[in-house]
Protein backbone atom coordinates (compact mmCIF):
# COMPACT_ATOMS: atom_id res chain seq x y z
CA UNK A 1 0.00 0.00 0.00
CA UNK A 2 1.25 3.43 -1.45
CA UNK A 3 1.81 6.08 0.99
CA UNK A 4 1.03 8.60 -1.52
CA UNK A 5 -2.78 8.86 -1.15
CA UNK A 6 -3.17 12.15 -3.84
CA UNK A 7 -7.14 12.30 -2.53
CA UNK A 8 -6.79 12.01 0.75
CA UNK A 9 -7.13 15.43 2.63
CA UNK A 10 -5.66 13.79 5.76
CA UNK A 11 -2.57 12.44 4.42
CA UNK A 12 -2.01 16.61 3.10
CA UNK A 13 -2.76 17.61 6.11
CA UNK A 14 -0.22 15.35 7.66
CA UNK A 15 2.28 16.73 5.11
CA UNK A 16 1.54 20.59 5.53
CA UNK A 17 1.84 19.87 9.86
CA UNK A 18 4.58 17.94 9.43
CA UNK A 19 6.45 21.19 7.11
CA UNK A 20 4.88 23.66 9.62
CA UNK A 21 6.04 21.81 12.68
CA UNK A 22 9.91 21.76 10.88
CA UNK A 23 9.84 25.31 10.48
CA UNK A 24 8.18 26.14 14.00
CA UNK A 25 11.44 23.98 15.89
CA UNK A 26 14.24 25.75 13.35
CA UNK A 27 12.87 28.73 14.40
CA UNK A 28 12.49 28.48 18.41
CA UNK A 29 15.93 26.77 18.26
CA UNK A 30 17.95 28.68 16.09
CA UNK A 31 18.98 31.51 18.33
CA UNK A 32 19.82 28.70 20.75
CA UNK A 33 22.11 26.70 18.26
CA UNK A 34 24.13 29.27 16.90
CA UNK A 35 25.42 29.90 20.13
CA UNK A 36 25.84 26.26 21.39
CA UNK A 37 26.37 24.48 17.80
CA UNK A 38 29.60 22.98 19.33
CA UNK A 39 27.94 21.47 22.26
CA UNK A 40 25.23 20.03 20.36
CA UNK A 41 27.78 18.47 17.95
CA UNK A 42 28.97 16.95 21.39
CA UNK A 43 26.02 15.38 22.21
CA UNK A 44 25.29 14.01 18.60
CA UNK A 45 26.84 10.73 19.46
CA UNK A 46 24.99 10.11 22.10
CA UNK A 47 21.92 11.48 20.34
CA UNK A 48 22.57 8.75 17.59
CA UNK A 49 23.18 6.17 20.04
CA UNK A 50 19.74 6.66 21.65
CA UNK A 51 18.31 5.96 17.83
CA UNK A 52 20.03 3.06 17.15
CA UNK A 53 19.49 1.25 20.99
CA UNK A 54 16.02 1.58 20.67
CA UNK A 55 15.08 1.27 17.34
CA UNK A 56 17.10 -1.78 17.50
CA UNK A 57 14.77 -2.72 20.66
CA UNK A 58 11.48 -1.52 19.50
CA UNK A 59 12.21 -3.92 16.61
CA UNK A 60 13.26 -6.55 18.83
CA UNK A 61 10.04 -6.89 20.29
CA UNK A 62 8.57 -7.93 17.33
CA UNK A 63 8.85 -11.54 17.24
CA UNK A 64 7.02 -12.20 14.63
CA UNK A 65 8.13 -10.00 11.53
CA UNK A 66 4.53 -8.05 11.73
CA UNK A 67 7.02 -5.41 10.38
CA UNK A 68 7.08 -6.70 7.03
CA UNK A 69 4.27 -5.09 5.89
CA UNK A 70 3.86 -2.16 7.58
CA UNK A 71 6.67 -0.60 7.11
CA UNK A 72 5.73 2.46 5.30
CA UNK A 73 3.31 3.63 8.17
CA UNK A 74 6.43 2.89 10.59
CA UNK A 75 8.62 5.68 8.56
CA UNK A 76 6.02 7.99 8.54
CA UNK A 77 5.12 7.63 12.31
CA UNK A 78 8.59 8.34 13.10
CA UNK A 79 8.59 11.44 10.81
CA UNK A 80 5.71 12.69 12.57
CA UNK A 81 7.62 12.39 15.57
CA UNK A 82 10.39 13.92 14.49
CA UNK A 83 9.45 16.93 12.50
CA UNK A 84 5.56 17.84 13.56
CA UNK A 85 6.24 17.19 17.05
CA UNK A 86 8.63 18.80 18.83
CA UNK A 87 8.14 22.14 17.16
CA UNK A 88 4.65 22.00 17.98
CA UNK A 89 5.15 20.98 21.34
CA UNK A 90 7.95 23.29 22.68
CA UNK A 91 5.38 26.54 21.35
CA UNK A 92 2.49 24.86 23.07
CA UNK A 93 4.30 24.01 26.27
CA UNK A 94 5.79 27.17 26.62
CA UNK A 95 2.09 28.71 26.66
CA UNK A 96 0.79 26.09 28.84
CA UNK A 97 2.99 26.80 31.64
CA UNK A 98 2.39 29.97 31.35
CA UNK A 99 -1.52 30.14 31.46
CA UNK A 100 -0.84 27.25 34.76
CA UNK A 101 1.54 29.44 36.20
CA UNK A 102 -1.36 32.68 36.21
CA UNK A 103 -4.21 29.99 37.61
CA UNK A 104 -2.49 28.63 40.18
CA UNK A 105 0.46 30.75 41.14
CA UNK A 106 4.30 30.56 41.34
CA UNK A 107 4.84 27.77 43.96
CA UNK A 108 2.46 25.37 41.99
CA UNK A 109 3.66 25.84 38.97
CA UNK A 110 7.18 25.68 39.73
CA UNK A 111 7.00 21.79 40.58
CA UNK A 112 4.08 20.69 38.23
CA UNK A 113 3.31 23.12 35.36
CA UNK A 114 5.96 21.00 33.39
CA UNK A 115 4.40 17.39 34.09
CA UNK A 116 0.77 18.85 33.57
CA UNK A 117 1.45 20.53 30.21
CA UNK A 118 4.12 17.74 28.67
CA UNK A 119 1.57 14.64 29.78
CA UNK A 120 -1.31 16.69 27.52
CA UNK A 121 0.37 18.45 25.19
CA UNK A 122 3.21 16.05 24.23
CA UNK A 123 1.33 12.75 24.22
CA UNK A 124 -1.79 14.76 22.30
CA UNK A 125 0.86 15.74 19.14
CA UNK A 126 2.12 11.97 19.37
CA UNK A 127 -1.06 10.76 19.61
CA UNK A 128 -2.88 12.33 16.56
CA UNK A 129 0.27 11.42 14.49
CA UNK A 130 -0.76 7.84 15.53
CA UNK A 131 -3.63 8.63 14.44
CA UNK A 132 -3.40 9.73 11.27
CA UNK A 133 -1.36 7.16 10.23
CA UNK A 134 -3.32 4.49 11.38
CA UNK A 135 -6.20 5.86 9.33
CA UNK A 136 -4.39 6.02 6.09
CA UNK A 137 -3.52 2.44 6.63
CA UNK A 138 -6.50 1.43 8.22
CA UNK A 139 -6.38 -1.75 5.66
CA UNK A 140 -3.08 -2.83 7.15
CA UNK A 141 -2.89 -1.53 10.77
CA UNK A 142 -5.51 -4.02 13.15
CA UNK A 143 -3.70 -5.67 15.77
CA UNK A 144 -2.28 -4.69 19.02
CA UNK A 145 1.70 -5.57 17.96
CA UNK A 146 1.20 -3.20 14.77
CA UNK A 147 -0.28 -0.14 17.24
CA UNK A 148 3.04 -0.54 20.02
CA UNK A 149 5.24 -0.63 16.73
CA UNK A 150 3.76 2.39 15.36
CA UNK A 151 3.54 3.93 18.60
CA UNK A 152 7.14 3.33 19.45
CA UNK A 153 7.95 4.43 16.42
CA UNK A 154 6.48 7.74 16.76
CA UNK A 155 7.90 8.33 20.03
CA UNK A 156 10.99 7.56 19.16
CA UNK A 157 11.12 10.32 16.53
CA UNK A 158 9.83 12.86 18.91
CA UNK A 159 12.63 11.57 21.64
CA UNK A 160 15.72 11.79 19.34
CA UNK A 161 14.71 15.55 18.20
CA UNK A 162 13.85 16.36 21.41
CA UNK A 163 17.19 14.78 22.98
CA UNK A 164 18.92 17.42 20.55
CA UNK A 165 16.93 20.40 21.96
CA UNK A 166 18.03 19.76 25.49
CA UNK A 167 21.59 19.05 24.19
CA UNK A 168 21.28 22.93 22.69
CA UNK A 169 19.72 24.18 25.87
CA UNK A 170 22.73 22.87 28.06
CA UNK A 171 24.95 24.53 26.43
CA UNK A 172 23.72 28.18 27.56
CA UNK A 173 24.64 26.72 30.97
CA UNK A 174 28.27 26.61 29.99
CA UNK A 175 29.84 30.27 30.44
CA UNK A 176 33.56 28.78 28.93
CA UNK A 177 31.56 26.99 26.21
CA UNK A 178 32.24 23.65 27.88
CA UNK A 179 30.41 20.83 25.88
CA UNK A 180 30.25 18.74 29.35
CA UNK A 181 27.14 19.61 30.02
CA UNK A 182 25.79 18.75 26.96
CA UNK A 183 27.36 15.65 26.92
CA UNK A 184 26.43 14.82 30.29
CA UNK A 185 22.23 15.48 29.25
CA UNK A 186 23.10 13.00 25.92
CA UNK A 187 24.55 10.68 28.60
CA UNK A 188 21.23 10.99 30.95
CA UNK A 189 18.64 11.22 27.84
CA UNK A 190 20.45 7.91 26.56
CA UNK A 191 20.14 5.90 30.58
CA UNK A 192 17.03 6.64 31.16
CA UNK A 193 15.68 6.45 27.63
CA UNK A 194 13.86 3.26 28.24
CA UNK A 195 11.20 4.62 29.42
CA UNK A 196 11.17 7.40 27.21
CA UNK A 197 8.82 8.68 24.53
CA UNK A 198 8.80 5.27 22.52
CA UNK A 199 7.48 3.32 25.35
CA UNK A 200 4.43 6.33 26.57
CA UNK A 201 3.13 6.30 22.85
CA UNK A 202 3.83 2.34 22.03
CA UNK A 203 1.14 2.51 24.71
CA UNK A 204 -1.19 4.90 23.36
CA UNK A 205 -0.56 3.41 20.01
CA UNK A 206 -2.24 -0.21 21.20
CA UNK A 207 -5.45 1.90 22.20
CA UNK A 208 -5.22 4.25 18.88
CA UNK A 209 -4.80 1.30 16.42
CA UNK A 210 -7.76 -0.70 17.40
CA UNK A 211 -10.23 1.95 17.96
CA UNK A 212 -9.24 3.39 14.73
CA UNK A 213 -9.19 -0.37 12.86
CA UNK A 214 -11.49 -1.97 14.58
CA UNK A 215 -14.77 -1.60 12.91
CA UNK A 216 -16.03 -4.75 13.99
CA UNK A 217 -16.10 -3.81 17.65
CA UNK A 218 -19.08 -1.92 19.19
CA UNK A 219 -18.13 1.53 19.69
CA UNK A 220 -18.43 1.61 23.36
CA UNK A 221 -15.20 -1.05 23.03
CA UNK A 222 -13.52 0.79 21.07
CA UNK A 223 -13.30 3.97 23.29
CA UNK A 224 -12.79 2.35 26.60
CA UNK A 225 -9.79 0.68 24.89
CA UNK A 226 -8.74 3.73 23.61
CA UNK A 227 -8.85 5.68 26.58
CA UNK A 228 -7.65 2.67 28.42
CA UNK A 229 -4.22 2.81 26.70
CA UNK A 230 -3.94 6.53 26.04
CA UNK A 231 -4.57 7.62 29.15
CA UNK A 232 -1.85 4.84 30.50
CA UNK A 233 0.48 6.38 28.59
CA UNK A 234 -0.32 10.15 29.83
CA UNK A 235 -0.06 9.33 33.17
CA UNK A 236 3.04 7.63 32.86
CA UNK A 237 4.69 10.80 31.15
CA UNK A 238 2.80 13.02 33.96
CA UNK A 239 4.37 10.24 36.57
CA UNK A 240 7.79 10.87 35.06
CA UNK A 241 8.01 14.64 34.78
CA UNK A 242 6.58 14.74 38.49
CA UNK A 243 8.67 16.25 41.05
CA UNK A 244 11.29 13.19 43.00
CA UNK A 245 11.17 13.64 46.53
CA UNK A 246 13.88 16.07 47.90
CA UNK A 247 15.64 13.55 49.71
CA UNK A 248 15.58 10.62 47.51
CA UNK A 249 15.93 12.30 43.75
CA UNK A 250 18.04 9.32 42.35
CA UNK A 251 16.46 6.32 44.51
CA UNK A 252 12.66 7.77 42.52
CA UNK A 253 14.27 7.72 39.68
CA UNK A 254 15.15 4.01 40.01
CA UNK A 255 11.79 2.84 41.21
CA UNK A 256 9.98 4.46 38.85
CA UNK A 257 12.45 2.94 36.09
CA UNK A 258 11.29 -0.13 37.49
CA UNK A 259 7.70 0.17 37.93
CA UNK A 260 7.95 1.26 34.09
CA UNK A 261 9.17 -1.83 32.64
CA UNK A 262 6.78 -3.98 34.54
CA UNK A 263 4.08 -2.43 33.69
CA UNK A 264 5.30 -2.17 30.31
CA UNK A 265 6.09 -6.23 30.51
CA UNK A 266 2.72 -6.92 31.40
CA UNK A 267 1.28 -5.56 28.55
CA UNK A 268 3.58 -6.60 26.25
CA UNK A 269 3.17 -10.15 27.33
CA UNK A 270 -0.71 -9.78 26.20
CA UNK A 271 0.56 -8.11 23.31
CA UNK A 272 2.86 -11.03 22.20
CA UNK A 273 0.23 -13.70 23.50
CA UNK A 274 -2.41 -11.81 21.11
CA UNK A 275 0.27 -11.78 17.88
CA UNK A 276 1.05 -15.67 18.94
CA UNK A 277 -3.04 -16.87 18.97
CA UNK A 278 -3.30 -14.82 15.33
CA UNK A 279 -0.09 -16.47 14.11
CA UNK A 280 -1.51 -19.91 14.95
CA UNK A 281 -4.74 -19.05 13.28
CA UNK A 282 -3.30 -18.30 10.04
CA UNK A 283 -1.33 -21.21 10.03
CA UNK A 284 -4.27 -23.58 10.78
CA UNK A 285 -6.55 -21.16 7.77
CA UNK A 286 -3.46 -22.14 5.56
CA UNK A 287 -3.42 -25.78 6.44
CA UNK A 288 -6.96 -26.23 6.16
CA UNK A 289 -7.06 -24.14 2.77
CA UNK A 290 -4.71 -26.60 1.43
CA UNK A 291 -2.19 -23.27 0.29
CA UNK A 292 0.41 -24.57 2.94
CA UNK A 293 1.53 -27.90 5.06
CA UNK A 294 1.63 -27.50 8.95
CA UNK A 295 5.14 -28.67 8.85
CA UNK A 296 7.99 -26.11 9.40
CA UNK A 297 5.41 -23.47 9.58
CA UNK A 298 3.67 -24.84 13.36
CA UNK A 299 8.28 -24.61 14.47
CA UNK A 300 7.68 -20.90 13.91
CA UNK A 301 5.71 -19.71 16.87
CA UNK A 302 8.25 -18.67 19.32
CA UNK A 303 12.11 -17.55 19.40
CA UNK A 304 12.46 -20.99 21.17
CA UNK A 305 10.91 -23.00 19.18
CA UNK A 306 12.65 -21.75 15.63
CA UNK A 307 15.81 -22.05 17.61
CA UNK A 308 14.98 -25.78 18.50
CA UNK A 309 14.16 -26.40 14.90
CA UNK A 310 17.17 -24.86 13.96
CA UNK A 311 19.63 -26.92 16.66
CA UNK A 312 17.44 -30.18 15.32
CA UNK A 313 17.97 -29.54 11.66
CA UNK A 314 21.67 -28.91 12.61
CA UNK A 315 21.91 -32.21 14.14
CA UNK A 316 20.62 -33.61 10.72
CA UNK A 317 23.46 -32.06 9.37
CA UNK A 318 21.15 -30.12 6.88
CA UNK A 319 21.67 -26.64 6.39
CA UNK A 320 24.13 -24.08 7.83
CA UNK A 321 22.58 -21.90 10.76
CA UNK A 322 22.26 -19.02 8.40
CA UNK A 323 20.19 -20.64 6.10
CA UNK A 324 18.18 -21.67 8.78
CA UNK A 325 17.83 -18.24 9.63
CA UNK A 326 16.98 -16.75 6.01
CA UNK A 327 14.46 -19.56 5.49
CA UNK A 328 12.46 -18.72 8.90
CA UNK A 329 12.59 -15.11 8.05
CA UNK A 330 11.01 -16.01 4.60
CA UNK A 331 8.17 -18.22 6.13
CA UNK A 332 7.26 -15.70 8.54
CA UNK A 333 6.99 -13.39 6.08
CA UNK A 334 4.78 -15.36 3.86
CA UNK A 335 2.56 -15.79 7.02
CA UNK A 336 1.97 -12.34 7.87
CA UNK A 337 0.83 -12.11 4.05
CA UNK A 338 -1.12 -14.65 3.93
CA UNK A 339 -2.64 -13.69 7.39
CA UNK A 340 -3.58 -10.02 5.47
CA UNK A 341 -5.80 -12.46 2.97
CA UNK A 342 -7.32 -14.56 5.95
CA UNK A 343 -8.90 -11.92 6.85
CA UNK A 344 -8.29 -13.24 10.88
CA UNK A 345 -7.80 -10.61 13.17
CA UNK A 346 -7.14 -10.35 17.23
CA UNK A 347 -7.64 -10.33 19.70
CA UNK A 348 -11.43 -11.39 18.88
Amino acid sequence: MSWFQPRSALLWTYCLISILGLSGLILQLAPVATLTWRDMLAGLPFTLATLVVFGALILHLDRLRARRRIRTPLIMGFVWGALAGPGIAMFANDHNMRVIQNLAGDAFAMNWQAPISAAIVEEAIKGVGVFAVAWLFRPLLNRPIHGLLLGGCTGLGFQVVENITYEANAGLLSAQDDPANAVLVGVVRLLTGITSHWMLTGLAGIGIVLAVARSDWPGRRRAQVFVMFYLLGAALHFGWDAPSPARVPVGSIAARTILYILIFAVIYTWVVRTERQWFRAVVGWAVTTGIAPAGELSTLFSRRSRRRARAAERMNGQHSRRQQVRRQRILLDWVQEAGARSGLRFPP
